[in-house]
């Protein structure tokens, strides 16, 4: 059941990321990280249906997490990437390639590699003291900060991967209060989920990754933008999920050894596959202002 909600979740929010790209990447120069992209996205119908299946994939992911663990489904949505290729292949009608299928399928055996030798434990999702995630989220926050510091100070092709690698761990960290969240709304009942802090900083912290997300796409095409997000996403959840939520993986080193490499099959697929035509979905690379100098 997990797997499936997942798997919902990722078609879902593969969707949603190739709406939002193709509208975002068409907004007007300068409204990066500024809060009036997001206001005008939000006057955009085409980027409202992706919201709304972002939004959708969200509360399936958000089920999963509460029946689950962020160290499963976290690298299940990795498969919204797929999801994404074969999309913008109906959309642009052009036909996969075998070079896409043969990525794809390498990022579906990164992920399978990953959670057979692995076996992913859900922890203790409600016995996390506030200190730890308190710790969690500073050195996210820190990360993301200077990422964006940095990230100013360079031409659009490489601030877009900055922003979104920022995002990505942001949305990881979301994942993971999303599963403690869930959890308490199974076990307690709603008042106790709106008396406590996370569904807040859930809310919270999805804005801010989502306003990151959109200047990462307002500034590149997908396949500068979508892989380092696609990319962070996961490993910060799986990180979070297990430093502090308590997630368990096997630890033998022949299982090591397979999680590894699955992990790193995984994220190195990604790239390739976003670097697809289907998912640029332009004829041309061409970043925003890509001849202009970095202020």
């Amino acid at each position: 059941m997990v797997f499936i909600l997942a798997l919902g979740a990722a078609l879902l929010l593969g969707v949603g990321s190739v709406i939002q790209q193709r509208v975002a990447f068409q907004a007007p120069d300068g409204l990066a990280l500024r809060v009036g992209l997001l206001w005008h996205l939000a006057r955009q119908r085409l980027w409202l249906l992706g919201l709304a299946a972002t939004l959708m994939g969200g509360a399936l992911s958000g089920l999963a997490l509460g029946l689950g663990s962020v160290v499963l489904v976290q690298p299940v949505l990795v498969l919204r990437l797929l999801f994404a290729l074969s999309i913008a292949a109906l959309w642009s009608r052009r036909p996969l390639g075998r070079r896409d299928w043969a990525v794809a399928l390498a990022v579906t055996l990164g992920m399978v590699a990953f959670l057979v030798a692995g076996r992913p434990g859900p922890g203790n999702p409600e016995g996390v003291p506030a200190w730890d995630w308190a710790v969690a989220a500073v050195a996210i926050g820190a990360l993301t900060l200077a990422l964006i510091r940095a990230a100013r100070r360079l031409r659009p092709a490489q601030e877009a991967p900055m922003l979104a690698v920022g995002a990505g761990m942001l949305f990881g960290l979301q994942s993971a209060l999303t599963q403690s969240a869930s959890h308490r709304l199974f076990t307690q009942g709603l008042t106790a989920l709106l008396t406590s802090w996370q569904p807040y900083a859930v809310v919270l912290i999805g804005l801010v990754g989502t306003l990151l997300a959109q200047s990462a796409y307002d500034l590149a095409p997908l396949s500068v933008s979508y892989p380092p997000l696609a990319a962070a996403e996961p490993l910060a959840g799986i990180a979070v999920g297990i430093g502090v939520l308590g997630g368990t993986l096997r630890l033998t080193p022949a299982a090591l050894a397979v999680e590894a490499t699955g992990l790193i099959v995984m994220t190195l697929a990604v790239y390739l596959l976003a670097a697809s035509p289907h998912i640029v979905g332009h004829d041309d690379a061409a970043t925003k202002g890509a001849d202009r100098p970095p202020p």
